[in-house]
């Protein structure tokens, strides 16, 4: 199943859909529309609700679907007080599944991309599965500007997968942790890849390296449809292909990192995990880079396209800031 987080005209306010060929549907008005039973009101309308809800939620969402389905070879339409309950996909506007996740933890699981970026391989990496935290106030999601600081001339994508949380909890082993994983979406970690090293050359960070936009979307698709170590993945800019990869070389598993996050700490339902960039999937490790006007394009399977423009750089007003930072030096694989 590929649930969305979306607007239209008809919803200003985010929903809750499942994408169905070419239609959004919203499961909840659809059950209402048709139904009017206890089960119709039980349908979450909010991403991290019906991920809490399990396989109570996943049961209504599709008997939603089914009903659209049955809908659409009748040629029926389906309204709740005059508000259609499916809307074509090209009549809404998605946006990250989760806007602003409870938290957002992204780990570094690939070697080829550690090596790949000229990263020295701690024993560290094979340990434990380590992250970085990142900004939740700025996710954005398909078609939405790449934000480009005013701060870097190096900026870069990142071709990545991560998973939403379904439940909490403490000290999960990875047998526990398994049943607590919702599904997956993409995750472009947007990086200014010059103040990024600049300033975690004092062995802290990253902080604005990272923390000004973080893309995700199109969709969550559910585990039931996934096999986390074969995801087919690729990056386009402006329709050229410059990175290909898969899910399948990484250190540690969903369970595990999900397990190792929870160690002597709580985690809740809605937090997202991103596994890292697969091995060439950014400009670093190609020394290729994006220039604003760009469009990226990150596909998975089954997930289809995150699509987002780069933007313009920002310019900073007189005076923000620092006086004692005048930029930093370019980077380039292996030279750090």
């Amino acid at each position: 199943m590929r649930l969305v987080t979306y607007v239209s005209s008809f919803s200003p306010w985010p929903r809750l859909g499942v994408l169905h060929g070419d239609v959004v549907v919203d499961p909840a008005r659809t059950l209402r529309a048709v139904h009017r039973d206890a089960d119709a009101a039980a349908m979450p309308t909010e991403m991290v609700a019906f991920f809490e809800g399990g396989a109570e939620a996943r049961g209504l969402a599709q008997r939603a679907v089914d009903t659209v389905a049955a809908a659409l070879e009748r040629g029926t339409e389906l309204t709740e007080d005059g508000v259609p309950a499916m809307l074509p996909r090209d009549r809404v506007r998605l946006l990250a599944p989760v806007p602003r996740p409870r938290r957002i933890r992204d780990y570094l699981t690939y070697n080829d991309h550690a090596t790949g970026s000229g990263l020295a391989v701690p024993p560290a990496f094979s340990a434990m599965p380590i992250c970085y935290k990142a900004n939740v106030e700025t996710v954005i999601g398909p078609e939405e500007p790449l934000l480009w600081p005013s701060y870097t001339a190096q900026l870069d994508f990142e071709l990545e997968l991560g998973f939403f949380t379904s439940g909490g909890g403490r000290d999960l082993t990875p047998e526990q942790a398994a049943d607590k994983i919702a599904g997956v979406t993409i995750f472009n970690d947007v990086s200014a890849r010059d103040i990024q090293f600049f300033e975690m050359s004092l062995g802290i960070g990253p902080s604005k390296g990272k923390d000004f936009c973080t893309a995700m979307g199109p969709c969550v698709l559910t585990m039931d449809e996934v096999d986390e170590w074969s995801v087919r993945m690729s990056a386009k800019v402006n329709g050229a292909v410059w990175a290909s990869g898969s899910t399948a070389d990484r250190q540690f598993s969903f369970a595990e990192v999900l397990a190792w996050a929870s160690l002597d700490e709580p985690v809740y339902p809605g937090e997202f995990l991103a596994l890292g960039t697969v091995g060439g999937g950014c400009g670093l490790e190609l020394d290729r880079w994006i220039r604003p006007g760009d469009v990226v394009e990150l596909e998975a399977s089954g997930l289809g396209v995150l699509r987002n423009p780069v933007g313009e750089p920002c310019r900073a007003p007189e005076g923000a800031g620092v006086a004692a930072y005048s930029g930093a030096p370019e980077v380039r694989p292996g030279a750090h």
